[in-house]
C-alpha cells in the first residue's frame, strides 16, 4: 500500500514538473492562482484519511492477532535471560538450562517470559516474532511459534555493550520426536569424570575457580554470570553463538578468552596443565 502511494504522488508530481515547466523565453505570465477550492480540499484531506483509517483497523488486526496465543494454554514455557553477551535459556518445566541455542518442537506456541542480569538487550528473532526489550528486574512477555522445521538465527537488538553485535543465538526448530530426544539428554547429570585429569578439571568445575561463575549440574552459583556446562558439547555453537564449539576453538578461548571475545567477564588466566585438564573433561559433556 506505502509502494502504491508513493508512485501515484510522486507520478503526478513529476508529471506536473515537466508538463508545466517554465519553457526557455517563455513570455507566458503566470498563470491566475486559485484559493479555497472546497472540492480539491476534500479530496487532498478526505483520501488520506480514509486510507489511515483503513490502516488502522488493519493494524489493529494484525496485533490481536499477534497478541492472542498469549493469553492461550502454553505448550511449552521458557525462560530467557540476557547477560553481556549471550542468551540463557532456561526450561522451568523440564529442569533444563542451556545457552544460545533454544530447541522447540515444531507447530507449538512457546510462551516467553523475557529479562536480562545486567544491562537493557532485546530478544528477537526475525523470522519468529518481533522484538522483546530485555530489562533488569522486570520480566517482559513474548511468544514464539515455529511452523516449519530448520534453524532460525537471532540477535540482540539493543545496543549493550563493546561486543553487543557478537550477542547472537539460534532457534532449532524440531520435530517432537528430536524434541524429546534432546530434552531427554539434556536432564541426564554431567558426564562422571573417568581419568585423574579430567578429576582434576572437574574439581575446577564444581568447587574451583570455575564454580563461581557456571553451573555443572546441581552445582554451581544461584544466578550464574556464564553459561551453563552441564552438556557443552551438545551446542553447535558458544561464545554468544559466534564460534563453532569443536576442539581447537575451545582451547584457543581457554587460552584468551579476550582475544576472541574482547570485554566478557571471562577474564582468567589457566595453566597449561589447567586447560589440558579442562579439555579432557568439557569434551566430554554431551
Amino acid at each position: 500500500m506505502s509502494a502504491g502511494v508513493f508512485l501515484i504522488v510522486e507520478g503526478l508530481l513529476l508529471y506536473n514538473i515537466i508538463a508545466f515547466r517554465e519553457k526557455k523565453d517563455s513570455k507566458e505570465e503566470i498563470p491566475p492562482q486559485h484559493y479555497r477550492e472546497g472540492l480539491i480540499e476534500i479530496i487532498y484531506t478526505g483520501v488520506p484519511i480514509v486510507i489511515v483509517i483503513v490502516i488502522f483497523f488493519m493494524m489493529l488486526g494484525t496485533m490481536n492477532a499477534v497478541a492472542a496465543p498469549a493469553s492461550q494454554a502454553s505448550d511449552l514455557k521458557l525462560q530467557v535471560k540476557g547477560h553481556r553477551w549471550w542468551w540463557e535459556f532456561d526450561y522451568p518445566d523440564l529442569n533444563i538450562t542451556t545457552a544460545n541455542e533454544l530447541h522447540v518442537p515444531v507447530n507449538t506456541t512457546v510462551q516467553i517470559d523475557v529479562t536480562s542480569m545486567d544491562v537493557i538487550h532485546s530478544f528477537y528473532v526475525p523470522q519468529l516474532s518481533g522484538k522483546t526489550d530485555a530489562i533488569p528486574g522486570i520480566i517482559n512477555h513474548m511468544w514464539l511459534r515455529g511452523d516449519t522445521i530448520g534453524q532460525f538465527h537471532g540477535q540482540c537488538s539493543e545496543y549493550c555493550g563493546l561486543n553487543h553485535a557478537n550477542m547472537r543465538f539460534t532457534v532449532i526448530v524440531e520435530s517432537q520426536t528430536d524434541f524429546d530426544a534432546w530434552v531427554a539428554n539434556q536432564q541426564k547429570p554431567p558426564v562422571q569424570p573417568q581419568t585423574e585429569q579430567q578429576q582434576a578439571a572437574y574439581t575446577l568445575l564444581t568447587d574451583g575457580m570455575c564454580s563461581m561463575c557456571h553451573d555443572l549440574g546441581d552445582n554451581g552459583p544461584e544466578n550464574a554470570t556464564g553459561p551453563n556446562l552441564t552438556h557443552l558439547m551438545s551446542r553447535q555453537r558458544f561464545a554468544g553463538d559466534i564460534f563453532d564449539l569443536n576442539q581447537e576453538n575451545l582451547r584457543s578461548w581457554l587460552e584468551d578468552t579476550q582475544a576472541m571475545k574482547p570485554g566478557n567477564d571471562m577474564d582468567h588466566k589457566f595453566s597449561k596443565e589447567q586447560i589440558d585438564a579442562l579439555m579432557s573433561y568439557l569434551l566430554t559433556l554431551k
